[in-house]
């Protein structure tokens, strides 16, 4: 090997000729590229190394030898030590079953670093693929293979023992990861973790993606892997790394063949990756003392830009004149103006085509705003939006190519800019208006439930979010939804939060900056043709999407059979998400997913036998059922029914677990038609299984399903009549035999038979008569029954045969005691209303409207007034339902049925008549239908209101009297119907308002029912009265004189109805007393509430009635309204005392029986007390203020005294003295600040019992006194101070107002019109006010001017008697002429 050589710190690194044979051997035997380790390292010139370098090129550069393969040529591998053989028995080394080869030990799985669904997949892949396409916004159309995966599948690397092998089970309950592949990838971090331990390269700090893969170290160098993950340089020397520190971002522009290393200390180089040389060091591009944070190439081959941690953008314009190499850099964006925390330029490459290809626009992120600028081909603010969200996450932002449907359903691709922080995500449409100007159009905003650390497009549809808990989420954009989360926290994700705070440059960032930059990670995780590389501290990971069907064989190889039959289905209805590589036309992509999906059903029933060996029977009858289920339903939705009647039924038919799982399975599948053509042996089977479980609802709902031909006629009828399979028999009589007669009357046969044993219906029956009455109207209808049609050549025929048999005369075997009409007859006393349903639908048929069908319906209407009126047996209700159904069918504009009038006359006495009293409703519901139905014409109507009247169908005679507008005879109506007397309010409303022209016969009708409604509901007859007659409320109080009760109830309602309209009701003060005296004597209770809600009333004579019913409560009150304080305390006092004395009486009793005193303190008369006494506290405290000092004692000291006194008496008995005493300590905090100390202090002392009493005794009572007293003053220098400090400020303001100085607006006099300094006048006096306009003084004196009327013309202007009075005034001295 030739020997190291340096230029430009860039070290070349290369294979060997023995390694390049190896990897070849590889390749030929897997078919597949392998990955380059083993390196050497061979300078470009004749100098000598750099010392790191060097040791990092013998580091790389180490040989391994694999097993079983030659030696290289003696020059390949001359530096090579021989190596002594391990004895594998010395180190107790197990045999191996195979030789492993390199790559397969290269490619084993770390099953630490992944997650658990790919540690279950087997193999990891190796790096590869990224020189399909350079980075940048491509439409979804080019969806390429993984950067990680090209030429490879998920078996690409042989599998070695430490592999894992998947379980023996029909599917894993928990679902895969299936849209992304987790690798890690091992050379690239097999590599990093070599430079690092050897030549200290420091840990990985920044990545970049292209044509090649670099990554930034903390110690400056700057590692750069082919698309094979083989090192291809290794960049940077000890100046430069020491100058720069860390490397803190990365770009690759988009020809693959130039790198921009930005480092913390602010450097920035450039250098050219075919050959690895440094071709420019720019290391004054931005501001001094700040890191580069962010480097991007846009589109254009000679313009860079670069942010740094100051928040500032800059443009690098790169130029070559002479062959000299320079940089020319400008500001385009100051962190001043708010700090660039990143941003990306939008790359239109591989679209020349799109019309915004002639712009290089730039999307800036800073911490409050999205910002998208115009650079070329000028500079230009085009789009802004405000970021409201948590300080603490970054800003986010990308763009891509994305096809749009617009509203004209036309499909157009349009850059779309993204951008998020926190939780919220935005998109925006980028495109040219008719005006060639760049437009930004809303498309939607959509809010996760979780803070977002970074974000990219995966394709056009699909974005990858990391949230702040290191989770990777698959997001499908339009929809929503989550697709897939992967757990990153395992990869320790490189954070930039030291370059975010500037650690490397003294920390002169904000403290915004440097908050929000705590979980900056731009430059970690990075997105490129739909695959996410993920850089940690130890290791490099790549997340690839696989390919559609890379996903279904990945589900089926974890068992998840399941999953992936559900998937592949959503692709065969394209409506599955995160699809890669599934392209062509819709119909040949529907084809290719149908035969891999086919493919994945037929292994999946290949498994089936596998659930016999299962040892828990319900499980496995479980298992079977869903499996079965599964394969059924699919086979059917793709329309593939063979496997279901062969390879499925042979597999189960031997087991009898899973042959009843099969069965079981098809009923869902049968009863939607899906599988109408089943075999006859799968039928009888079917059939068999459901007799045995006694399952025969659903038989009976899935052979009206199966073709008849299917069929064993036998075996079904059979069983169809042992157990009342009625829906069965229809069909296979209309279907199998075209017979519709046979089963009507093999089934009218039974209802007759349960009819005729007049005893209550079973279930059974009654659902056997429904089926009849269904199987009728559809025959007469044209309907086959369940469902279906009948065939049109037999339409009019099966209705012909239907008819005859329902008129026959007798039935097929009838008897000497059959009545006659038999049929007719059982379908009138089963549901007579339905029945006739059935014949009125039928009458509308087109048989019956031929000449001879109207004769047949008159035939029919005869037989039925034959059967129910002339022969009887029915009921009431029953007659009037037919004669409703009569009346309806003649009402009819084509009608030409006749009906003597005499049965109507019969059918109104029968239905009016009083024998039936306890039918009624059902009498006057029957007539009721019968003259809405069109029975007016056949009755008189008097006679029928007389009728009714007698009947008491009060509804029928409203009916009547509506239709002759005798709207008062109605009220009446309501009045008398118990059942609806409360709706009369509502038809009183309804009449005043619909019928305003009678409102004096209503009004009459009202004053003389008022009572009867007043009964009804007092609150509701006021309501009606206020809304339609509120001026004749006194005069129906008045009417009401005789009966108080009414009364009251009137005037309770009416003010009801005016509390709840807001007092709007106007009532006088006769009506108000009148009311409150009437509550004196009914409600007592309410008479204080009802006083302090209303004013109109005289307080002389409510409190003569109020004394009257001695109602001291509401006396007080208006005592304390006319200010009769004292005679108002004094009833207070009065019943206080009272109170007290049934107290003292109580404690004295209790005490010649020497019980306790507990039952006094919780008896109703001590909580009267209590309550009287809080009332006295309440009414001194709210009239106190507003009295003298005297007075106030006056309201205090009577109670004080009096408790005093109680609590004198009751000393030897401690539960009521402490009870006292705590009224009493209440009474003292209440009285402060309304009586001086020492009058209390005098009250106290003068007491006897307190004249010889200790301090102990009295210690509570000045203790509660000091404090009140120091509570005071501390409230009284607390007003104090802030009433200064009020004073202050106020003056403060003051006096900056009038130390401002003004200038004069105007030269001339506002007044006179003449110039503001006479200078024939020494003593001329200038008035200035604040606005600036100015005046003589004397034109102010003049006219009395105080306030400027320039400002305020309509003020009111008082005459001036001084200087003093006006804003500001001054003499203006001669020489100040030219500045005025």
């Amino acid at each position: 090997m030739e020997a190291g050589r340096q230029h430009n710190g860039v070290t070349k690194v290369n294979t060997i000729e023995s390694q390049k044979q190896i990897n070849n051997n590889v390749d030929e035997s897997s078919g597949v590229t392998g990955s380059h380790t083993l390196i050497a390292v061979k300078s470009s010139s004749d100098n000598h190394l750099d010392p790191d370098v060097s040791q990092a090129a013998s580091m790389m550069s180490t040989p391994v030898h694999r097993p079983g393969e030659p030696d290289g040529d003696d020059s390949s591998s001359m530096n090579l030590e021989e190596e002594t053989p391990i004895d594998d028995s010395e180190f107790n080394i197990p045999p191996l079953d195979f030789e492993p080869t390199l790559e397969s030990i290269l490619n084993d799985l770390d099953v630490d670093s992944l997650s658990e669904e790919d540690a279950l997949a087997g193999p990891t892949q190796e790096f590869s693929d990224i020189a399909i396409q350079q980075l940048g916004g491509i439409p979804e159309s080019s969806d390429t293979v993984s950067i990680v995966s090209k030429g490879s599948s998920d078996n690409r690397s042989r599998s070695s023992s430490r592999s894992c092998r998947p379980k023996s089970t029909i599917t894993n309950t928990k679902k895969p990861n299936s849209i992304l592949r987790h690798v890690v990838l091992k050379a690239i971090t097999s590599q990093i973790n070599s430079a690092t331990e050897k030549i200290n390269a420091g840990t990985a700090t920044a990545m970049c993606l292209g044509s090649f893969v670099a990554i930034g170290t903390s110690h400056g160098f700057v590692i750069v892997f082919d698309v094979l993950q083989a090192v291809k340089w290794c960049l940077g020397d000890t100046e430069h790394r020491e100058s720069g520190g860390s490397v803190s971002s990365l770009t690759i522009n988009s020809n693959g063949n130039r790198l921009l290393v930005g480092y913390a200390k602010g450097l920035i180089l450039m250098y050219d990756l075919t050959n690895g040389k440094l071709i420019r060091n720019i290391p004054d591009a931005h501001a001094a003392a700040t890191a580069v944070l962010t480097l991007r190439f846009t589109d254009l081959p000679d313009l860079a830009l670069c942010g740094d941690s100051g928040g500032s953008v800059f443009e690098l314009n790169f130029k070559r004149t002479i062959g000299l190499r320079s940089c020319v850099s400008r500001c385009i964006f100051s962190g001043s103006r708010g700090e660039v925390c990143s941003f990306e330029p939008l790359l239109l490459s591989t679209v020349s085509d799109n019309p915004l290809s002639k712009f290089v626009l730039v999307a800036f992120a800073t911490l409050s705003k999205i910002i998208v600028v115009m650079i070329r081909p000028k500079l230009k603010v085009l789009f802004t939006h405000t970021l409201i969200c948590d300080l603490t996450t970054l800003p986010l932002v990308c763009w891509q190519m994305v096809i749009i449907q617009t509203t004209l359903n036309e499909k157009i691709v349009d850059p779309v800019l993204s951008f998020a922080r926190h939780n919220t995500i935005a998109f925006y449409q980028t495109t040219l208006d008719s005006k060639s100007s760049v437009q930004f159009l809303p498309l939607r905003s959509v809010t996760v439930g979780y803070s977002l650390l970074n974000m990219h497009w995966l394709n056009a549809r699909t974005l990858a979010l990391v949230d702040v808990k290191e989770t990777l989420r698959i997001l499908d954009v339009r929809s929503q939804e989550e697709l897939e989360r992967v757990d990153l926290s395992a990869t320790r994700l490189v954070y930039s939060s030291s370059h975010y705070k500037g650690l490397a440059t003294g920390g002169n960032v904000s403290k915004a900056f440097a908050l929000a930059g705590e979980r900056a990670c731009y430059n970690s995780v990075l997105c490129h043709n739909n695959q996410i590389i993920v850089l940690g501290t130890r290791s490099v990971h790549a997340l690839t999407m696989r390919l559609w069907h890379e996903r279904l064989d990945y589900l089926v190889r974890q068992h998840h059979y399941v999953d992936a039959i559900q998937l592949g289905y959503e692709l065969y209805v394209e409506k599955a998400k995160a699809v890669l590589g599934l392209k062509g036309s819709k119909d040949s992509k529907r084809l290719i997913v149908r035969d891999k999906l086919l493919y994945i059903l037929d292994r999946y029933v290949d498994r089936i036998p596998l659930l016999n060996f299962m040892d828990d029977l319900s499980t496995a009858r479980q298992r079977y059922h869903d499996v079965i289920s599964t394969c059924v339903n699919y086979y059917a939705l793709l329309d593939h029914q063979d496997p279901i009647f062969e390879k499925i039924y042979d597999f189960c038919a031997d087991n009898p677990f899973s042959k009843s799982a099969y069965l079981e399975s098809l009923e869902p599948f049968l009863l939607n038609d899906q599988l109408s053509h089943m075999p006859p042996i799968i039928v009888k089977d079917f059939v068999t299984h459901y007799d045995e479980i006694e399952n025969y609802r659903a038989l009976e709902a899935c052979i009206v399903h199966f073709n008849i031909a299917s069929l064993d006629i036998h075996q079904t009828m059979k069983l169809c009549w042992t157990q009342g399979l009625y829906d069965a028999i229809i069909y296979i009589f209309n279907q199998g035999m075209g017979d519709y007669l046979t089963p009507l009357e093999e089934l009218m046969t039974e209802l007759i038979s349960a009819i005729s044993a007049e005893v209550r219906l079973t279930d059974s029956q009654v659902v056997l008569g429904n089926k009849i009455l269904v199987y009728i109207s559809c025959c007469l209808a044209g309907r086959a029954y369940p469902f279906g049609n009948i065939a049109k050549n037999l339409v009019e025929k099966v209705q012909t045969d239907i008819f005859q048999i329902i008129t026959a005369l007798h039935s097929r075997n009838s008897t000497e005691n059959e009545q006659s009409y038999p049929y007719l007859r059982t379908f009138l006393h089963f549901d007579t209303r339905e029945f006739l349903n059935v014949m009125s639908l039928s009458f509308e048929e087109p048989i019956f409207q031929s000449e001879l069908g109207k004769r047949q319906k008159q035939r029919i209407v005869d037989i039925l007034l034959q059967v129910m009126v002339e022969q009887g047996n029915f009921t009431t209700t029953q007659v009037g339902i037919l004669f409703t159904f009569i009346a309806q069918q003649m009402a009819k504009s084509d009608s030409s049925l006749f009906v003597s009038k005499l049965l109507f006359e019969q059918v109104l006495e029968h239905l009016t008549s009083g024998n039936e009293t306890c039918r009624i409703d059902e009498r006057q519901e029957a007539l009721m239908e019968l003259l809405q139905a069109g029975g007016f014409q056949h009755f008189e109507h008097d006679k029928i209101l007389q009728k009714c009247l007698k009947a008491k169908f009060y509804r029928v005679c409203e009916l009547l009297y509506e239709r002759k507008n005798e709207y008062p005879q109605i009220i009446e109506c309501y009045l008398l119907d118990e059942a609806r007397k409360h709706q009369v309010f509502s038809f009183l409303h309804k009449i005043f308002c619909l019928i305003p022209q009678k409102k004096e016969i209503f009004q009459s009708k009202v004053m003389d029912h008022l009572e009867e409604l007043i009964e009804i509901d007092n609150k509701k007859c006021a309501q009606v009265v206020y809304l339609h007659l509120g001026n004749l409320i006194p005069d129906l109080v008045k009417s009401l004189d005789s009966k108080s009760n009414s009364q009251y109830s009137f005037l309770q309602g009416v003010f009801y109805t005016r509390e709840q309209n807001q007092n709007n009701i106007q009532v006088d003060v006769s009506t108000t007393e009148n009311y409150i005296t009437l509550m004196c004597h009914f409600n007592p209770q309410l008479v204080y509430p009802f006083l302090k809600t209303i004013e109109s009333y005289r307080n002389e004579k409510m409190l003569q009635v109020c004394g009257k019913h001695k109602l001291v409560d509401a006396m007080v009150y208006l005592l304390e309204k006319d200010d009769r304080l004292n005679d108002a305390f004094q009833l207070m006092m009065d019943q206080f005392q009272c109170k007290l004395k049934l107290i003292f009486e109580d404690i004295e009793k209790l005490a010649m029986e020497s019980s306790s005193f507990q039952t006094v303190l919780s008896s109703i008369t001590w909580n009267q007390l209590q309550a009287i006494f809080l009332v006295m506290i309440q009414f001194s405290q709210r009239n106190s203020p507003k009295l003298p000092p005297d007075e106030k004692e006056k309201l205090w000291l009577p109670l004080l005294q009096l408790l005093i006194a109680a609590h004198n008496k009751f000393q030897s008995r401690e539960d009521i003295s402490t009870s006292f005493n705590e009224m009493n300590k209440h009474l003292l905090g209440s009285m402060m600040g309304h009586v001086s100390l020492p009058t209390i202090v005098e009250v106290y002392l003068n007491n006897p019992s307190y004249q010889t009493a200790t301090f102990g005794e009295i210690r509570e009572l000045i203790t509660g006194m000091l404090e009140t007293c120091t509570y005071e003053e501390i409230m009284v220098d607390l007003v104090k101070k802030i009433t200064q400090s009020d004073v202050h400020d106020k003056m403060k303001v003051k006096l900056n107002s009038v130390r401002k100085g003004i200038s004069a607006r105007n030269y001339n006099c506002l007044e006179c019109q003449s110039n503001i300094v006479d200078f024939s006048d020494d003593e001329a006096e200038l008035v200035v006010f604040q606005c600036g306009h100015s005046y003589h003084l004397k034109c102010c004196h003049r006219k009395g001017i105080k306030s400027c009327p320039q400002c305020s013309p309509l003020s009111v202007i008082p005459c001036v008697t001084s200087v003093k009075e006006l804003d500001i005034s001054y003499r203006a001295p001669r020489e100040h002429k030219s500045s005025l």
